[in-house]
C-alpha cells in the first residue's frame, strides 16, 4: 500500500506541469513608417513612404484599416504632434496593404510656406501606429519645366539654351546628357543662367539633352529631350607668326604650330603678282623650304591649316621677300 501511494505521488508531480496565466491577445499595432519623404516636383509635392509588413509584435501585417497621412503648417511654437495634427489637412491615399506608397499634393495650396508632413497606420481594428518620422518642407511657387531647348554645334562645343516661363531670383538649372553608349542620362552641370556649352562633346556622336529647373528644395519636371549629332564643319584658326628667310637658292618659311587636336596639314601659298597659288601641302611640321624660286624676284607667301575633315582655315598674314 505504501509503495502504491508513493508511485501515485510521483506521477502527480511529473504529469501535471503548471501552465500559468493565459496570455493577452496580440494588439497587432502596426509598425510605424520610418522613411517618409517629400519634395516639390513641378506643380506638386511628391510624398513617398513604405508601409511595413510587420506589426510591433513582429506578426505579419497583410491588410490595413487605414492611413492617416497629414500635411500642415509648421508651427512657430515648439512642435507638438497632437496640436499640429488637429490643424493639419488629411491627404487621401488608396493604399490598402504593405509596400511602397507614392502620392501627390498640389504645391500651389502651400506656396511660400513651410509645412510638416507625417503619417501613421491603422490596423483593421483601427489600432493606430505611432507617428512616422516628420518631414519639414519649404514650399515655393511651382516651377514650370524648361522649354524651347535649343542645341547648336559650334567650334567650341555644343551650345545649349532654353527658356523658363516663370524666371525669378534663385533658380538654377541642372543639365543632363545621354550619349548612345549611356544607359541613362548623365548629370553634366548646374548653371545659374539658361545656357551652357558642352565642350566635351565629340563630332559624329549622337547626344540627347534635357534640363531641369531647381529652386531651394523644389525641382521642375524634366524638359522634353533634344537630340543632336554634331558634324565638324569648323576650320582651324589661321596660323600665326609666319616669317620668311632668304637662303641660297631657297626661301625658308616658319610659323607657330596650331593647337587643334585634329590638325592634318598646312597648305603653302605663293604669289609674285596677282592671286595666291598653292605650291605645296606639308605635314604638321611648322616649316617649309621653297626651292622653286628665281633670283631678283619678289615673292609673297601665306599659309593655311587643314583639319582631318578637310576644313581649311583662312590664310595667315602674308609675308613678302625679295630674292637677291
Amino acid at each position: 500500500m505504501r509503495f502504491a501511494l508513493t508511485l501515485i505521488s510521483i506521477l502527480a508531480l511529473t504529469g501535471c506541469a503548471y501552465v500559468g496565466d493565459p496570455l493577452p491577445p496580440a494588439l497587432k499595432v502596426p509598425t510605424p513608417v520610418t522613411d517618409l519623404s517629400a519634395r516639390q516636383v513641378g506643380p506638386d509635392l511628391l510624398i513617398t513612404f513604405t508601409i511595413p509588413d510587420k506589426t510591433m509584435e513582429g506578426l505579419d501585417q497583410k491588410t490595413l484599416g487605414g492611413l492617416d497621412l497629414k500635411i500642415g503648417l509648421s508651427p512657430t511654437q515648439p512642435f507638438n504632434p497632437d496640436t499640429w495634427s488637429g490643424a493639419a489637412r488629411t491627404v487621401d491615399t488608396t493604399a490598402k496593404e504593405p509596400g511602397k506608397v507614392e502620392t501627390k499634393v498640389p504645391a500651389k495650396d502651400w506656396a511660400n510656406q513651410e509645412v510638416i508632413l507625417g503619417v501613421r497606420i491603422a490596423n483593421p481594428k483601427m489600432r493606430v501606429s505611432p507617428w512616422s518620422n516628420f518631414v519639414t518642407l519649404k514650399v515655393v511657387g511651382p516651377l514650370e519645366k524648361p522649354a524651347q531647348l535649343r542645341a547648336v554645334a559650334t567650334a567650341a562645343g555644343i551650345e545649349l539654351d532654353w527658356t523658363q516661363s516663370n524666371p525669378r531670383p534663385g533658380i538654377t538649372w541642372k543639365l543632363f546628357r545621354k550619349a548612345s553608349t549611356d544607359a541613362e542620362p548623365v548629370e553634366m552641370a548646374v548653371v545659374k543662367a539658361p545656357k551652357f556649352t558642352d565642350i566635351g562633346a565629340s563630332y559624329d556622336t549622337t547626344y540627347q539633352y534635357t534640363v531641369q529647373a531647381l529652386e531651394e528644395s523644389a525641382i521642375s519636371e524634366i524638359s522634353e529631350p533634344l537630340g543632336i549629332t554634331p558634324v565638324d564643319t569648323f576650320p582651324p584658326l589661321a596660323p600665326l607668326g609666319l616669317s620668311a628667310l632668304a637662303g641660297p637658292n631657297a626661301v625658308q618659311l616658319s610659323w607657330e604650330r596650331n593647337q587643334e587636336t585634329d590638325l592634318a596639314a598646312y597648305r603653302i601659298y605663293r604669289a609674285t603678282t596677282g592671286a595666291f597659288t598653292k605650291v605645296a601641302e606639308s605635314t604638321t611640321a611648322a616649316s617649309y623650304r621653297d626651292a622653286a624660286i628665281k633670283n631678283g624676284q619678289t615673292y609673297r607667301y601665306a599659309i593655311t591649316a587643314v583639319d582631318r575633315k578637310g576644313n581649311e582655315s583662312p590664310k595667315s598674314t602674308q609675308v613678302e621677300i625679295l630674292i637677291p
